[in-house]
């Protein structure tokens, strides 16, 4: 390599570390301002549970309605495949 190729090699590592190094002070600095800024947690995180809390009863409701559908067509099922293989054992 000859010496203008080595110096422009350095040249380049050096500026993308300085852009690297100032892209990490300015995010250090962006997130000591937001650690420091006063968010209020109740006012956004409570309206969240609150509404969660609500479609709960909903979500019980819908579970209750099906299992009782599931159980008889999981019976019905049961007949048919007994009646269906008790059916194949005997020719008609």
């Amino acid at each position: 390599m000859t010496e203008e190729v080595v110096v422009g090699k350095v040249g380049g590592f050096l500026s993308s570390a300085r852009v690297k190094i100032a892209g990490l002070a300015a995010t250090g600095m962006g997130l000591v301002a937001s650690a420091s800024a006063t968010v209020d947690i109740n006012g956004t995180v409570g309206p969240v549970i609150d509404s969660f809390a609500e479609v709960i009863p909903s979500i019980i409701n819908l579970i209750l309605a099906l299992v009782p559908a599931l159980i008889v067509m999981a019976i019905v099922g049961l007949i048919i495949s007994v009646c269906d293989g008790l059916g194949s054992k005997f020719k008609f």
